[in-house]
């Protein structure tokens, strides 16, 4: 069964596979991570979640498990389980879990083809995740059927960015906060780390089909799959808009 999904992969999942796995995913940690737009989306996606002692939360994309040490900061009794295509990022993942003295649970799994039954979680986070995935109507309905109900939901998904423009947005914030902040140390190294993640998305930028949606769209995809309730709000510095809710 596996080498046959392998083959029936299409050029393109594995030509961006194999970018993840080999360029994107190594220096992540050290580029996008350290941006100051990044960590602030990042924040305000989790606040959105109102824990309970004992809750099972999904992370579809987990990547190199940066939002584990987040989730934990703010809601220790909760039990993670992160999923991803990249092994390479799950091994930085797990890695982050153990620092936090957890064992987080990490899968490689499609994030159109969740390998778990019906409303098996009480949240799901799926975190700059939908920028990259061809069928995300599809992703979009596997996070929604897992959910269990009245269960919490948080995704992201990219509004048009232009390229230049997306990196200097976000340049121009982080200079702006840490200068106001007087943390010009703090200004020189996110320079740097912008740089980087200039270079990391530059083959990004320059896909022919780059997903990008507008709230219109967003909100009649949201409507044709019938959650409970949800709400988008957009993100104008990171250029994402965060659908969030309840099934």
């Amino acid at each position: 069964m596996h080498d046959c999904e392998e083959r029936n992969k299409s050029f393109s999942d594995k030509l961006v596979g194999f970018y993840f796995d080999r360029i994107y995913n190594p220096v992540y940690d050290s580029t996008t991570a350290q941006s100051s737009a990044y960590r602030s989306l990042q924040k305000r996606s989790i606040n959105k979640f109102e824990f309970e002692d004992g809750d099972s939360m999904l992370c579809v994309g987990v990547g190199t498990g940066n939002e584990i040490p987040c989730l934990l900061h703010r809601e220790r009794r909760i039990d993670i389980v992160g999923v991803d295509m990249s092994e390479r990022a799950l091994k930085r993942a797990y890695r982050k879990g153990l620092e936090m003295g957890r064992e987080i649970k990490l899968l490689n799994m499609d994030a159109r083809k969740l390998q778990f039954p019906d409303e098996s979680f009480d949240k799901v986070l799926c975190l700059h995740v939908m920028d990259f995935i061809e069928d995300d109507e599809e992703a979009t309905r596997e996070i929604l059927r897992v959910l269990k109900g009245r269960g919490q939901f948080v995704i992201t998904f990219p509004f048009k960015r232009e390229g230049i423009g997306f990196g200097v947005s976000i340049m121009k914030d982080n200079l702006h906060q840490n200068i106001s902040s007087q943390k010009y140390g703090r200004a020189l190294l996110e320079l740097l780390a912008q740089l980087g993640v200039g270079i990391v998305y530059l083959p990004l930028l320059l896909r022919a089909k780059q997903r990008s949606y507008s709230r219109q769209n967003l909100e009649m995809v949201f409507e044709k799959l019938m959650p409970h309730d949800f709400q988008v709000e957009e993100d104008a510095v990171y250029m994402d808009f965060i659908v969030y809710g309840s099934k």
